[in-house]
């Protein structure tokens, strides 16, 4: 049975083994996925392309216990198992799960609402940055839970980076509207990769390289019972699947700067950083946030093929290719970006106005009381947690990684007390060397309002901070005041409230 026929055989009723009254068919440019009652069935397609191959049945049917194993990573409740397509007793039909010769074997899944696809979520209006937290917690969690590739592996390598970027671009070059754009972005993404040669090898080697999911965008994740899931993660290609973790969180940073929602974009990143601390990543980011847009315009390009192929009204989505390929030269051309420090006592709300800035301006965000116990490994020192030892540690990692941030790109927001001069001299020095604006947000509130909030956080024990009274009024005695230079740097908290 060919491809044509088995399509419609499967869209029948009578072929599945359970009740399916009305079966709808969504496609990609590899597979086709039946939606019949309470299950989706994923078939793949009978196509062959320069990045996979599935002209022969025995491909195919390798291919979908593949899918299976890997993605009950992520969905172990969504994926089921695979299941045979067989012949049916009447002409042109088929039994899905039937016992005989197998025609085709499908990925039997657990059928969900496409409202729930977080694609269409964003569409909607409807993705609250509660499931970006949440799927942010548990990416981190799952990229330093899955086993990393050694050097010889020949994964995450500069050549294996190499023949990605030279695949992707060799299928967007076929797309003549768009092949000036193609021209400056290819020009531009091969020198970006030349320059980070160096810094592919370090993450290689320090085990950032990872069976990730490898095709995360938003319409890849799902609602699965109020949480969100990733599934149909790319298994055809072991070298598109072993790659960077920043490569695999760029995916979804991109999609949604794509559909215009930054905000999300950089909540995303900053609770991904801050649940497993990767912020050496940020120098590869725009590179893997500009090749994932290319990514997805080829996509785009290869599905407008199959239409016209398929006899279908043309559609090359040209603006789409266009508005992805705006974003890849963005993102491979960020100039170095400014630096702000919080100022200002426990409880006057850095934290607060901190994660509010990073948000709205597009920032990245690094605090100190979530450095210092990673510093640590959440283990207290004996002098304490803000003994002059471990403050003048955590202040070197805070420098460390606003550096690294800024000549990526990414504006930087260092979210602690600040209230040492030398402290301050040291960022605003850090800021010249970059040639970058730097700033200081000042955050103020009355004494008593100040103790008040470390006892009702204490309380509620809900945040990283360990600051008590005590620490408060040793604040109180030893800061040093902003001098006159600072105050013309200052930003007032209360105007980014």
């Amino acid at each position: 049975m060919d491809d044509a026929a088995l399509t419609v055989a499967l869209r029948q009723p009578a072929a599945y083994p359970h009740p399916a009254q009305d079966v709808r068919v969504i496609e990609t440019h590899i597979s086709r996925v039946f939606l019949a009652g309470p299950f989706a069935y994923k078939v793949r397609k009978p196509v062959k392309f320069d990045f996979v191959d599935f002209s022969s049945a025995e491909a195919r049917h390798a291919d979908c216990e593949t899918e299976l194993r890997l993605n009950r990573r992520f969905a172990p409740d969504l994926y089921l198992d695979v299941t045979p397509i067989v012949a049916g007793k009447t002409r042109g039909s088929v039994i899905v799960g039937g016992h005989g010769s197998p025609l085709e074997f499908a990925v039997r899944m657990r059928r969900f609402a496409q409202e729930d696809l977080l694609v269409e979520r964003i569409k909607a209006g409807r993705l609250d940055p509660a499931h970006i937290d949440a799927l942010a917690r548990s990416l981190a969690t799952f990229h330093c839970g899955q086993p990393h590739a050694a050097p010889q592996d020949g994964f995450g390598t500069p050549a294996s980076i190499g023949a990605t970027i030279a695949e992707c671009l060799g299928g967007l070059a076929r797309l003549p509207a768009v092949r000036g754009v193609v021209d400056q972005v290819a020009h531009t993404m091969r020198a970006r990769a030349a320059a980070l040669h160096a810094c592919f090898g370090a993450r290689l080697r320090n085990g950032h390289v990872r069976e990730c999911h490898g095709d995360l965008h938003l319409g890849n994740i799902v609602l699965l019972d109020g949480t969100p899931t990733p599934f149909d993660c790319l298994e055809f290609d072991p070298r598109l699947r072993w790659i960077d973790t920043m490569s695999d969180l760029a995916f979804p940073i991109m999609d949604l700067l794509h559909h215009g929602r930054r905000d999300l974009a950089y909540r995303l990143l900053n609770v991904y950083l801050e649940e497993n601390g990767d912020y050496s990543g940020l120098t590869l980011l725009p590179f893997y946030v500009a090749l994932r847009a290319i990514v997805r315009a080829r996509v785009l390009l290869e599905r407008a093929a199959q239409k016209r192929a398929e006899g279908l009204a043309m559609d090359l989505a040209r603006d789409e290719c266009r508005s992805l390929l705006a974003l890849a030269h963005q993102y491979l051309s960020l100039p170095a970006a400014p630096l702000v420090v919080m100022h200002g006592l426990s409880g006057s709300g850095k934290s607060t106005v901190a994660a509010r800035m990073s948000e709205a301006g597009a920032m990245v965000r690094v605090r100190s009381d979530v450095e210092r116990k990673r510093l640590r490994r959440g283990n207290p020192p004996q002098e304490g947690w803000y003994a002059d030892r471990v403050t003048e540690r955590t202040y070197r990692r805070l420098l460390a990684i606003c550096r690294l941030g800024c000549a990526a790109g990414f504006p930087m927001i260092a979210d602690a007390t600040f209230l040492s001069r030398h402290q301050r001299d040291r960022f605003a020095s850090q800021a010249r060397r970059l040639g970058v604006p730097f700033s200081i947000v000042d955050c103020e509130a009355p004494v008593e309002t100040l103790r008040a909030r470390i006892v009702a956080r204490a309380l509620a024990r809900q945040d990283p901070s360990d600051a008590d009274l005590t620490v408060l009024a040793l604040q109180l005695r030893t800061r040093d005041p902003l001098t006159a230079a600072e105050r013309a740097r200052v930003i007032p908290a209360d105007h980014l409230r």
